[in-house]
């Protein structure tokens, strides 16, 4: 009887614990909070300067570039390719504030990871790696190789 009232605790115990880190998941998807931004000594490549380049993975990645109130540009970008993107200071009196990722062609999926629009005549080079059911996007901000 010993032995099966520890078994019982254990399970309630190990079940307690997934409810809470399932909750932690989705708090945090929820809280959706910006990666700080990470400037690399490696400048931008030469065409590219003040753009946007994503790569994705081994999964389709859907990238949004969106101003404070949440409107936008979306892109999907088919696995294992890159994409430039030319309006990530913004076009005419739009201007993007942060890059959102989400993976799949669900444009209402999830955002896996968010990281702040670097400043004027900066670029950003983000990208995805892992798998669609755990996505990964690592961000840089590239400096301009002109002096």
């Amino acid at each position: 009887m010993d032995f099966t009232g520890r078994r019982i605790g254990v399970i309630a115990v190990a079940a307690g614990a997934a409810v809470v880190a399932a909750g932690a998941t989705v708090i945090a998807t929820a809280a959706d909070p910006v990666a700080p931004e990470v400037v690399s000594a490696t400048p931008a490549e030469a065409g590219h300067e003040g753009q946007g380049k994503y790569t994705a993975g081994d999964y389709v990645l859907t990238v949004h570039e969106l101003n404070d109130d949440g409107e936008g540009m979306g892109t999907t970008i088919g696995p294992h390719t890159a994409y430039y993107s030319k309006v990530l200071h913004g076009t005419g009196s739009w201007r993007p504030t942060v890059i959102k990722f989400s993976a799949g062609r669900d444009s209402d999926a999830p955002t896996v990871f968010a990281y702040p629009v670097p400043g004027p005549g900066k670029g950003v080079d983000c990208v995805a790696s892992g798998t669609e059911a755990a996505p990964r996007v690592r961000c840089e901000t590239k400096v301009s190789s002109r002096p």
